[in-house]
């Protein structure tokens, strides 16, 4: 299920979750699935165990068992309260309406933070935090070349490397399992402008309007996304990791998003918004989600390291 689907329908769960997914749009590519209490044994999929196909006459086959394999998650609570005083009652102004503003506004500026969370979030540093993609990515689900891979801007001299680095993204993508949700694609911002760029002029691009009416970019079979920025409007992927000689390479990430497969969201009831009421001077929304994320499907999943715009 979607962040939409999930969420209770209450005004103030929409509105709460209105200004989120305006500062953290992934949420409106991850796939939810809903479980009671505070944590879940995740079963993760597996293949099957296939050996030899062919056999010889009054020959036994042989079977492999599973072994399960069971992910321990723990919810964590993403949480704000919005607040204003009750004194704009008395000066003639209306102060539900303040709170309201005040929801929405204080739902991007933590849709910003939750955005860089699904990116950079680590458990291990931070005990309240889910772990995010950089954290979650298996080793050997990292592609890192000893050399940077540049995306080089120009004429047709430089078509050959263009094309080059598309092939090389979409041979990735190849590595993700099979699964009903499209596989998404996340760069940082400038790379992405770039990428759209030489995409187009490659024949790669194409364009759609989802069952929302947003607009899906599409390179391939790949949905294009910017992995976005933090709220003063630096870049959440930098490029600022070095890669052989060149010092300013950043990361692409694949994913496939599923409920209960693929690269999925446990949470509870979604984005949950709740009037509190009058406390002390102040009207307050009080705001929560609880989520974890977890690779239900090996391999779906992905890091590029090594991207760079020059060099």
């Amino acid at each position: 299920m979607n962040i939409r689907e999930v969420s209770p329908n209450d005004p103030v769960s929409q509105l709460a979750l209105e200004g989120l997914v305006e500062g953290a749009p992934i949420l409106q590519d991850a796939e939810f699935y809903t479980r009671d209490g505070s944590a879940d044994n995740l079963k993760q999929n597996r293949t099957g165990t296939a050996t030899t196909l062919f056999r010889s006459l009054n020959e036994n086959n042989v079977a492999v068992p599973p072994s399960p394999v069971y992910l321990a998650l723990a919810k964590k609570i993403a949480s704000f309260d919005a607040k204003v005083d009750v004194v704009l009652e008395d000066r003639n102004e209306d102060p539900e309406a303040e709170l309201a503003v005040q929801t929405r506004l204080e739902a991007i500026a933590h849709g910003f933070m939750l955005q860089e969370a699904f990116f950079t979030a680590d458990e291990g540093t931070n005990s309240e935090a889910f772990n995010g993609l950089a954290t979650l990515v298996k080793p050997a689900q990292v592609i890192a070349p000893a050399s940077a891979l540049v995306l080089k801007l120009g004429d047709d001299t430089v078509k050959l490397s263009q094309q080059v680095f598309v092939e090389q993204v979409m041979d990735i993508a190849e590595r993700i399992p099979g699964g009903t949700g499209d596989i998404h694609m996340y760069l940082p911002g400038l790379m992405k402008a770039r990428f759209t760029a030489v995409a187009k002029s490659l024949g790669y691009y194409s364009d759609e309007l989802d069952d929302m009416s947003r607009r899906v970019e599409r390179v391939g079979n790949l949905v294009l996304r910017s992995a976005g920025h933090k709220a003063d409007g630096s870049l959440l992927l930098p490029f600022n990791k070095t890669v052989g000689a060149n010092t300013k390479t950043s990361s692409i990430f694949f994913a496939r998003w599923g409920e209960r497969t693929g690269l999925t969201c446990l949470t509870s009831v979604g984005v949950k918004g709740r009037y509190a009421g009058q406390v002390g001077n102040f009207l307050i929304n009080n705001v929560n989600l609880d989520i974890a994320i977890a690779e239900a499907t090996p391999k779906s999943l992905w890091e590029l390291r090594g991207v760079a715009l020059e060099g």
